[in-house]
């Protein structure tokens, strides 16, 4: 069953209630073919058209899209799973450890495997951080 919002024939989600009324309006006219990209966009970012020109004109940096940032917090939860896993995997060396007093031979390879994830960690909190604007 769709909902109101998709049976008048829109794309997207509308932004959130403001807590002062919104009692400005701005008439924006545009040809075909700026509409169908205008309409393109906004599907591609799940937001309705009008979220997405008040979005793209108050977003400081406009070379980051809404899409951009989803991607990134998407690879961001990856590597929150994965140095999850690389804990994991440590807790069991270090009990095989303890119950043998021996050291298994591949835990150079996790730590190797370790370094590498907190080098992209880094470099996706970086990308992550150099976004700015409080309208994203």
């Amino acid at each position: 069953m769709a909902s109101g919002f998709e049976q008048q024939g829109r794309v997207g989600r509308r932004r959130a209630n403001s807590g002062s009324p919104r009692t400005g309006s701005r008439l924006v006219r545009v040809n075909a073919e700026e509409d169908a990209a205008l309409m393109r966009l906004a599907a591609h970012q799940n937001m309705s058209v009008p979220r997405l020109l008040v979005e793209s004109a108050l977003r400081p940096d406009t070379s980051v899209s809404r899409a951009d940032i989803q991607e990134l917090i998407t690879t961001l939860f990856g590597l929150s799973q994965q140095i999850s896993a690389v804990g994991v995997n440590l807790n069991q060396i270090a009990k095989v450890a303890n119950a043998s007093g021996e050291v298994p031979d591949d835990l150079g390879n996790v730590f190797q495997g370790l370094k590498q994830l907190y080098f992209k960690t880094e470099q996706a909190i970086d990308e992550v951080a150099s976004v700015k604007g409080e309208y994203l």
